[in-house]
Formats: C-alpha cells, structure tokens, sequence
C-alpha cells in the first residue's frame, strides 16, 4: 500500500464513482480501477461493492476511509513543507549574538523584530554568548548566524563575514579607567605610560582579547601584570571602577561602562574593531542566504533601525 493508492482510494468514496473519481485524479477510468484492485489484493479486504448501477464502501472501506483521508493530507503536508523548507519559507534559524550588540539603540533587537514580521514562518533561536564561544559554536554549526565582533576572525577557516550594515562604524581600541585615575582626563595614552599597572582581563576561555592585549604590550615593551579575570564584561568594568586594574577594550563596551569609567583612545595604534555578521560556509541551512539577503536589502535601502 503506498500513498498513491490511498489518495486514489479516497476519490472514489468521496464521489462513489469511478469515472468521477478517474477524471479528477486524470488517469483513465481503467487505470484506478486497476489501483484499487491492487490495493485490495495487497491488504486483503474488498473495499468497495460495485454494480452496474451504483458503488458502495464496505464496512473495511467505510473504517480505511476514516484514516486514508488524514494520511493522503499529512503526506500532502509534509511535501509542501519540505519544498517550502528548501526554498528558505520555512524553519528554524539559531542566531548567536554577543551581549554589547544587544543594547546598543536596540538596533539588533529592531532588526530582528522587522526580520520576523516579514518572515514570520520561520523559527527564529537567539543564543546570547561571549565572543570566543560564539566563534566556537559558530565553527561547530550550533548557530547559524553570529552578530559578533571581527577580533580574529581571518584566522578562522571556512567562516565568511560582512560588516553589519547597522553598525557600521569601526571603533578603536581603549585603555579603560577609573574616572580619577590620573591618566583618565588625556584624549589619547601611550601604552608605555601605563606599564607598570595592574590589569583585569575577561577570561582567556570566553574571549580573544588576551592575546591581543598581550601582543600590544609586549610591542611597547612590556608584559601586562594581570591580577585578576572575569568571564562576564559588567563585572570587569566593575573591577575597573574600583580600581583593582585598567583593561584594554574596544569602544565599542562602553555602552556598558557608568559614569566612573573613561574609555580613552590608545596613542599611534589604528586598529580598529568592526562590528559584523558571520555565517558558516559549509551551513546547509536555506534560512542562511534568506537572512543575508533580508541583510542586503536593509543595507542598500538605507534603512535607519535607530
């Protein structure tokens, strides 16, 4: 028994006629005559009573009439949702996104609201994570779509990424420091000037900054003295705020940062950190090219999110 014969089935007891029933499935009378037969033989049962005059269900093809009818739509279902499934109509799309992109003038969470109306078929999974483990699911596959920050990124094989058309300013990097420590009221430091200072950085395992800190200060000279890591950025800042150490940051977090705490431009240093979109090369999912493209469209509208 397949599908096929079901949906034949169902036409002839919907009309009790077997020319009715051929001419709306477009077979030859004689063809679904044959798969009825066929289907008959194989589970054994007659279901029809047929004369000259009339057609009839028996009782076993009153009882299969009650299931065939929900099956041939489920099947029907199924394929339309499979097909919509694979033009991008439908399913599900994991954004990760890291905390900083969640407050600013909630543009990311406008974005995502205006996405959702115009594709309001499709699933949408947001995944908050600080940047390493975001680079980390993204390379795994467990997000499909990473707003996130373009620290590292070129190092990472197979990973393609764009510059977030909301978030198009690149901002420098910033030593972060209490409002009255006595460097915190220049417009730029030299990193030499803070060599002998105690540091706090966010974990090494939850964002790549370390290495790059690292780097800088040796450039200068020097090797950061780091007295103390945190995994979340509030409590750094905090630790900043009191004056346990200075960190390095992008511009970018002082959206984070209170009224204590002065973000000020490195001296002769022009790296400078972009805010982006990244997606897996490799990602199946059809959802992927749907929301770069809503992506595009935004972008070339000229779209304000403020």
């Amino acid at each position: 028994m397949d599908i096929r014969q079901l949906r034949y089935f169902s036409l002839v007891a919907k009309h009790l006629n077997f020319t009715a029933a051929a001419k709306e499935a477009h077979l030859d009378q004689s063809a679904i005559s044959k798969q009825i037969a066929d289907l008959e033989a194989r589970i054994g049962l007659k279901l029809f009573v047929r004369s000259t005059r009339l057609v009839q269900l028996t009782a076993a093809g009153t009882e299969l009439l009650k299931y065939a009818t929900e099956i041939v739509a489920k099947s029907e279902e199924a394929i339309s949702r499979a097909h919509q499934a694979a033009a991008g109509s439908i399913g599900t799309l994991r954004i990760g996104f890291t905390g900083s992109m969640e407050q600013e003038k909630d543009k990311l969470p406008s974005f995502i609201k205006r996405f959702h109306f115009s594709h309001n078929t499709i699933k949408l999974s947001l995944l908050r994570y600080n940047m390493t483990p975001l680079s980390q699911a993204l390379e795994r596959g467990d997000v499909d779509i990473a707003f996130t920050f373009s620290y590292g990124l070129h190092e990472m094989t197979g990973i393609s990424w764009q510059i977030c058309p909301f978030y198009p300013q690149s901002r420098p990097m910033c030593l972060v420091l209490p409002v009255e420590h006595p460097l915190a009221a220049k417009d730029k430091i030299c990193l030499s000037e803070v060599a002998n200072e105690s540091f706090v950085i966010i974990s090494r395992n939850e964002a790549p900054n370390y290495e790059h800190m690292e780097r800088l200060c040796a450039s200068h000279g020097f090797y950061p003295n780091i007295v103390c890591e945190t995994p979340v950025l509030e409590t750094l800042l905090l630790l900043v705020e009191t004056g346990i150490g200075i960190t390095i940051l992008a511009q970018h977090t002082e959206a984070f940062a209170g009224p204590n705490i002065r973000f000020v431009e490195i001296a002769n240093y022009d790296y400078r950190v972009d805010r982006v979109i990244a997606w897996k090369d490799a990602n199946p999912n059809p959802l992927v090219p749907v929301f770069l493209e809503t992506i595009k469209t935004y972008q070339f509208a000229g779209t304000d999110l403020d």
